[in-house]
């Protein structure tokens, strides 16, 4: 049976991009509220703006059809469309301002349209956007208010209906006017609903991916769409062929005391991230860094028959990045790293932290290994030498008495394959 091909969460296709302009605009007010509050915030403003357009365009046609007779109703619009384009400037008064002041606008302002023209101008109909596009304003996490405003449109709708019939200016109407106000209400509010929540969705879309794109930087491709497709499920696997690297800076622990914090994190940080960046040109898995030290594995969650050929090579470039970081900044700098193989368990820990994390005698093997090796040393065990190529040239150290593990046989690679060593501290 073939396997369900991996999604990939990193590359949002079809993306549309809007214009920055308009971007900013649909985001002014937003930039400092708390993430988790932005998405509601901005469908605020568009559904501000789309009030602003909506009234200018009542405003506009009903000063065309007859300005002496319904100028009530162009100045009625003309308020609104001015208190719904200062939406984003609310937003600095709280997360929902904003949706209660577009609430009591439109609500207000349609209901004394409706008692101007009647109910068959089909004003009312925008009573029903508004409840559909109160969850996206206000959030579902404020349950209780959406609840009240949705009942308060459907109140307002039924009262408008009931109470209007025939409007106050119903005998200063041209013919066909109401139905051309109901054909242009039907537009609007479709128009509306389809923009908004387009622009909503658009945005948890883009949040989507970054999380994605989060959750990818601290889980393996395969274990991240694992975990996407079936997050209850319990991600564990053993894998009987695998290598283990384990790698430590020598001479990082002197220079903490002194540099400056920032400093030894920005060279801490250009060190590792050149590490990460061999370590994804190889293929091979990152598990964490622990302090000042650095694990990889090779073999796992995919697996691959070079394993061990695989982390002797991130092992070399390991090396020479360090000597070059050294060299650059002058600092006495050189990496000690140790290699095993065999058998391991890989899985997934953590609810609400994931991480990707490898168990047994292999990865103690190559902790300890690391351990016994001198600065600039990489010393393998016997099943990672029988893994290597012929030719490559090792050194058998003996049986080293590895702690917790007993007597094992230990192999270091020569310096010659790879760039001159330097001693660190």
């Amino acid at each position: 049976m073939t396997s369900p091909r991996p999604i990939d969460y990193r590359t949002p296709r079809g993306r549309l991009h809007l214009p920055k302009m308009l971007d900013r605009l649909v985001r002014a007010g937003t930039r400092f509220q708390p993430a988790a509050e932005r998405s509601h915030l901005v469908a605020a403003n568009v559904t501000g703006y789309l009030a602003t357009v909506s009234s200018c365009c009542y405003a506009v046609s009903y000063a065309l059809q007859d300005f002496a007779s319904l100028k009530a109703l162009v100045a009625g619009n003309i308020i609104s469309a001015a208190i719904t384009a200062s939406t984003p400037l609310f937003h600095r008064y709280g997360p929902t301002v904003a949706g209660l002041v577009l609430t009591a606008t439109i609500f207000s302002t349609i209901f004394y349209f409706i008692a101007m023209l009647g109910h068959d101008s089909g004003i009312q109909l925008n009573y029903l956007a508004a409840a559909a596009i109160t969850f996206l304003v206000l959030g579902i996490h404020r349950i209780r208010l959406v609840v009240t405003i949705i009942l308060l449109a459907a109140v307002l709708h039924i009262a408008a209906w009931f109470l209007f019939p025939t409007g106050h200016l119903a005998d200063r109407l041209p013919p066909d006017f109401l139905s051309q106000t109901y054909t242009l209400s039907a537009i609007s509010m479709t128009a509306i609903i389809s923009v908004v929540v387009f622009y909503v969705l658009r945005l948890l879309r883009r949040e989507q991916f970054r999380s994605n794109a989060l959750l990818l930087n601290v889980l393996p491709a395969s274990i991240a769409d694992r975990l996407m497709q079936a997050p209850d499920q319990t991600i564990a696997r053993r894998h009987e062929q695998a290598s283990v690297l384990f790698a430590d800076l020598c001479g990082f622990t002197p220079l903490t005391a002194k540099l400056s914090p920032a400093d030894l994190i920005t060279l801490l940080d250009r060190l590792f991230s050149a590490f990460d960046a061999q370590a994804s040109r190889l293929g091979v898995e990152k598990i964490k860094t622990i302090g000042d030290a650095y694990m990889v594995v090779s073999g796992a969650p995919e697996p691959r028959d070079d394993h061990a050929t695989a982390l002797v090579e991130l092992s070399k470039a390991m090396i020479a990045a360090t000597l070059e970081v050294a060299a650059s900044t002058g600092h006495d700098l050189s990496v000690r790293i140790g290699i095993a193989s065999g058998g391991l368990t890989a899985g997934v820990i953590g609810q609400s932290k994931f991480a990707y994390d490898v168990w047994g005698n292999t990865v103690n093997r190559a902790a300890r290994l690391e351990t016994c090796g001198a600065p600039g040393d990489i010393t393998i065990d016997q099943a990672t030498k029988e893994l290597l190529a012929a030719d490559v040239n090792v050194e058998f150290l003996g049986d080293v008495d590895l702690k917790g593990i007993g007597p094992t046989p230990v192999w270091r690679l020569l310096a010659s394959q790879f760039a001159s060593r330097k001693s660190g501290s």
